[in-house]
């Protein structure tokens, strides 16, 4: 039987079309939108119900449009530390409002379709979102001394983190079953979000010091800061075997442990090979939000 030959010319095709599908999908902010509903769906089985398809919509909807608008704003300063995004993004630069807008939008006419305490509740996040994206001296304390949150030490991290921490209690008011298991959640996921989001500073080293931006690595440099990261992991870890150990976490929740080995273990891989942060950040880094929801589910069935 002859062998099939692919004409070079198709082979190139879809050659590219695979790489633009994968742009898209890291550069574009989707995988990152994915882990957001991941988490969603991690805190609603926890509450004993199974996630809905509206739920993760909205998860995903007002992730994507935090990210694009984030993403829309800062193009310049990530020239430096991801020159391939920052390429890919540029392409749709005139349309990112009009997307950001429309997540938003869709985001919000479904979270007033659920209820209006969860309607409500969701315009924090998005008042973090226009804080931390864009800024200006009437939305920030004079006391801050800057115009936009991220150019104190610490305080983009903790805007982010404290903006995702939310999403337990978001899932509970959703579901109108709120209880002391979300904000005991949202504790962790803070410590999680905390950890990734200083790894991306080590990244965006460059930039930030060329933007004005003061962040840890800046300031403590890069060995200092993966020891305070490594502490943190290990908190966050010791956390959450507390919550399991005074009933408020089930045990087969057990499997949240990984998520801090996973996050050391990429970061000790930064440490050997700088030229791979991109893929580790972009990749490796977001990815880990993906995985809540898994090993939730795969601790359910095996545990």
């Amino acid at each position: 039987m002859p062998r099939l030959r692919i004409p070079e010319s198709t082979r190139r095709k879809v050659s590219a079309l695979v790489v633009n599908i994968g742009s898209e999908f890291i550069y574009g902010g989707h995988l990152l939108a994915l882990g957001t509903s991941s988490i969603a769906a991690f805190c609603a089985m926890l509450l004993g119900r199974i996630p809905s398809i509206q739920l993760l919509a909205m998860a995903y909807l007002f992730s994507y449009g935090a990210y694009s608008m984030n993403r829309a704003l800062e193009l310049d300063q990530d020239a430096l530390s991801n020159p391939q995004r920052t390429r890919y993004l540029s392409r749709r630069k005139r349309y990112i409002p009009a997307i950001t807008a429309s997540c938003f939008g869709l985001g919000y006419i479904l979270a007033f379709l659920s209820n209006v305490p969860f309607f409500l509740a969701l315009l924090i996040p998005l008042v973090l979102s226009v804080a931390y994206s864009v800024g200006s001296k009437k939305l920030l304390l004079p006391l801050l001394g800057a115009k936009r949150l991220k150019e104190k030490l610490l305080v983009k991290n903790i805007t982010i983190s404290l903006g995702w921490s939310l999403i337990p209690v978001l899932v509970g008011l959703y579901y109108q079953q709120v209880g002391i298991i979300l904000f005991a959640l949202g504790v962790f996921v803070f410590l999680r979000l905390f950890v990734n989001t200083v790894f991306f500073d080590e990244r965006d080293v460059k930039g930030d010091i060329a933007s004005g931006v003061r962040t840890m690595p800046i300031a403590l440099g890069i060995r200092k800061t993966n020891f305070v990261l490594n502490l943190v992991d290990f908190s966050s870890a010791a956390y959450g075997v507390f919550l399991i150990t005074i009933d408020l976490l089930p045990i087969y929740s057990i499997v949240i442990l990984a998520l801090p080995a996973y996050s050391m273990a990429y970061r000790w891989l930064s440490t050997r090979k700088q030229g791979s942060m991109n893929l580790l950040c972009d990749i490796v880094g977001d990815g880990e939000y993906l995985l809540w929801g898994v090993l939730l589910l795969l601790g359910r069935v095996i545990i």
